[in-house]
C-alpha cells in the first residue's frame, strides 16, 4: 500500500512538473492569413496555409499553442481585427491574455502560383520581429511542400531572434545602416525593414552616375508572375531576363542590371514598382542619389504592352510602353 501511494505521488509530481514546464512556455497563436483575391479556392487555401503553419509551430515544442477556435473566439470577443492586431490597444488586450507571439501572414495569388509571407508579432514589443516568404505552386502537393520548406526556414530564423542575434544581412558585417548611408557596394541605402528575412534586411541603390537608358522589352508579350511589392524586384528581374532570352532580345533593362558589376558586387536587379517608389521618396525627394528628373523603369509589368514607371520629377507612377527608352537605376538587397 505504501509503495502504491509512493508511486502515485511520484506520478503526480511528474505530471505537475510537466504541467509547469508547459505552462512556462510562451503562448503563441496562429491567426488568419490575408489574401489578395477573394475567390473560393484562394480563401480555402488561406485556411489550409494557416493550418499547416500551426502544425509546423506545434512540432517545435517550444510554444504553448492556442487552438484556432480559442484564438478566433478571443479575437471576436475582444473585437480585435487581424489587420490591426499590432495597434497599442490590441497589444494591451493580448498581453492581458498572456499571449507572447502572434503568427500571421498573407497569401497573394500570382497567376497559378502563390507568394506566401509568414511573420511573427512579438506582443511584448509590438514589433513584427521576424518574417519569411516564398513563391510556390497552388496545387495541393506543391502547397504542402512549399509551406513545410518555408516554415523550416521561418522557425530557424525565429529561434535565432529569441534572446539571440540574427546576422545582419548577407554582408556578414553586422553593421546597422540608416537610410542615406553608403552601402557595401558603394551605393545608397534607401530602405531598412528592421529585421533580416529571406537573407536580407536592406535595399541599396546603385551609386550616382550608374544610371543608364534602355527599353523594357518583351513588346506585346506577357511576362507572367511579376509583382509590385517590396521584395519582388529580384524575382521579377529573373522572370523578365528568362522571358527575354526566350524571345531572343538583348540589351534590355533587366538584362543590363543582371550583368552589372559594381565594387565587386554582381547581384543587381531592376526594382519593383514599390521598391522604385521607396527609392524616389527616401532618396530623390530628399535630394539624395543624383537621380535625373526623368522617367525610370520598374520591373513590374502593367500589361503585355506596358510596364510600371515612376516620374522622378514629381513622384507620379504610371505605365509606359515597353518599347520606350527610359532611365534605370539598379538596386540590390543585403
Amino acid at each position: 500500500m505504501k509503495r502504491f501511494v509512493l508511486i502515485v505521488a511520484l506520478m503526480a509530481l511528474q505530471c505537475a512538473g510537466l504541467f509547469a514546464q508547459n505552462a512556462a512556455l510562451p503562448r503563441l497563436a496562429v491567426v488568419s492569413f490575408a489574401t489578395n483575391i477573394a475567390n473560393d479556392k484562394t480563401r480555402a487555401d488561406a485556411i489550409t496555409v494557416r493550418e499547416l503553419v500551426e502544425s509546423e509551430m506545434v512540432k517545435t515544442r517550444k510554444y504553448q499553442i492556442i487552438t484556432r477556435d480559442d484564438i478566433d473566439k478571443l479575437l471576436e470577443n475582444q473585437k480585435i481585427q487581424v489587420s490591426s492586431i499590432s495597434s497599442s490597444e490590441n497589444l494591451k488586450k493580448l498581453q492581458l491574455q498572456n499571449i507572447s507571439y502572434i503568427v500571421t501572414g498573407s497569401l497573394s495569388a500570382m497567376s497559378n502560383d502563390y507568394a506566401i509571407t509568414v511573420r511573427v508579432l512579438d506582443v511584448s514589443t509590438g514589433q513584427f520581429s521576424h518574417s519569411d516568404n516564398d513563391f510556390m505552386g497552388s496545387a495541393s502537393r506543391e502547397l504542402y511542400t512549399g509551406i513545410t520548406s518555408l516554415m523550416t526556414k521561418f522557425n530557424s530564423g525565429m529561434s535565432a531572434g529569441e534572446g539571440g542575434t540574427i546576422v545582419q544581412g548577407q554582408s556578414g558585417t553586422g553593421r546597422i545602416y540608416k537610410i542615406g548611408d553608403t552601402g557595401p557596394a558603394g551605393g545608397i541605402i534607401f530602405y531598412d525593414r528592421g529585421f533580416v528575412s529571406d537573407g536580407w534586411r536592406y535595399l541599396e541603390a546603385a551609386p550616382a552616375g550608374t544610371d543608364f537608358t534602355a527599353q523594357w522589352g518583351a513588346y506585346e508579350r506577357d511576362v507572367t508572375g511579376t509583382g509590385t511589392a517590396v521584395g519582388s524586384g529580384k524575382r521579377n528581374t529573373e522572370l523578365i531576363a528568362n522571358r527575354l532570352k526566350q524571345l531572343g532580345e538583348n540589351d534590355r533593362a533587366a538584362q543590363i542590371c543582371v550583368g552589372m558589376e559594381i565594387s565587386g558586387f554582381k547581384d543587381w536587379f531592376l526594382p519593383s514598382k514599390d521598391e522604385l517608389d521607396l527609392m524616389y521618396k527616401n532618396l530623390k525627394a530628399k535630394g539624395l542619389g543624383g537621380f535625373k528628373d526623368d522617367w525610370y523603369w520598374s520591373s513590374s509589368q502593367f500589361s503585355s504592352s506596358d510596364a510600371w514607371i515612376q516620374v522622378f520629377s514629381n513622384g507620379n507612377q504610371r505605365s509606359s510602353y515597353k518599347g520606350s527608352t527610359l532611365y534605370v537605376r539598379a538596386i540590390r538587397v543585403f
